[in-house]
């Protein structure tokens, strides 16, 4: 449990403190606990050396103790702010956010930092949104549609501030990292990301075997609760689309159904770990890992197909009179 606790943030510390030492962050290196990481196990941006060095510089413990609080009480507030429930379900019962957590994971506050983009510029605080985009691109994995949108919402509107604010920082924080990183780090990055691809499971949710299934629920999801909502649904897009099936990536369920259904059920979400503990991955291949992640998926859409619990229900309805 020790090497698994926080591994990702560990290997994520290791790297920029290898590359402080002069060394190639996407190349193989050594990390704290004498663990080998291979070439392209770093696959960040250059710029997000730049942005974590202040933290490579502290003990990786406390650091990433502190990534992880932040990450989940970034999540619950949004929460909060969206549905007026709390999120703390999420995190404990739905596998996905708990693992992510538990890794120390980057998703879960990637996507924190997409929707309080969105939520900013709606509240009219374009160049708070244009930063948090600028971050959210980060990792364009899970964000890039709806970071995208919203780009081009805001030149429709004509709220240049927003643009503004995203390409600028952009080209500072890219500005910066060549100017301290050299040149080299780019191509450097590249090979690092041929290989880190070849290393994870390249198949879309939407590809067998579960996958048509799970288009078919999004789908139903969508046209129930989320008519009208371009930007959950290009987050949700993203997520089916992308060619990579690895758990903690499809984090982005919870913040659609969040966002799309206030009153959602929390039973479902449960399911995830009776799957997962039910089904391990006893014979590893790429029919067995995307069938395993599409089904912890599927829970996750439950959770805004399936009724609520009643006394739930009448709770939430009770809270939009008093609204209203």
């Amino acid at each position: 449990m020790d090497s698994f606790f926080l591994s990702d943030w560990r290997m994520f510390m290791a790297a920029i403190r290898h590359w402080l030492d002069g060394g190639d962050p996407y190349g193989p290196f050594t990390g704290f606990l004498g663990t080998a990481h291979h070439a392209g196990a770093y696959g960040y941006p250059p710029p997000t050396l730049i942005l974590a060095t202040p933290l490579a510089l502290l003990p990786w413990q406390l650091t990433g103790v502190l990534f992880v609080l932040a990450s989940a009480l970034s999540f619950e507030r949004w929460a909060r702010r969206t549905s007026n429930r709390i999120g703390l379900p999420w995190m404990l019962l739905w596998l996905p956010l708990f693992q992510g957590l538990v890794l120390g994971q980057t998703t879960l506050i990637v996507l924190v930092a997409l929707v309080f983009a969105e939520l900013s510029y709606n509240e009219g605080r374009e160049r708070r949104a244009g930063f948090l985009l600028a971050l959210a691109v980060l990792k364009p994995q899970v964000s890039v549609l709806a970071a995208a949108w919203l780009l081009v919402r805001s030149f429709r509107e004509r709220r240049y501030r927003l643009p503004l604010a995203f390409f600028g920082i952009s080209a500072a924080l890219w500005g910066v990292s060549l100017l301290i990183a050299g040149p080299q780090i780019v191509p450097q990055w590249v090979a690092g990301l041929l290989v880190y691809d070849d290393l994870l499971p390249d198949r879309m949710l939407l590809f067998p075997p579960f996958g048509p299934l799970i288009g078919l629920m999004a789908i139903l999801l969508w046209w129930r609760h989320g008519r009208g909502d371009h930007f959950g649904l290009l987050i949700l897009l993203n997520l089916l689309v992308y060619p990579l099936s690895v758990i903690y990536m499809t984090s982005a369920v919870a913040f659609v159904v969040i966002r799309w259904r206030r009153d959602w059920a929390w039973y479902p979400l449960a399911l995830s770990w009776i799957i997962a503990v039910a089904f391990p991955l006893v014979i590893r291949t790429p029919d067995t890992i995307a069938a395993l992640t599409q089904s912890i998926v599927a829970t996750g859409l439950l959770a805004g197909l399936l009724p609520g619990i009643p006394w739930r229900r009448r709770m939430v309805n009770d809270d939009q009179r008093l609204l209203s």
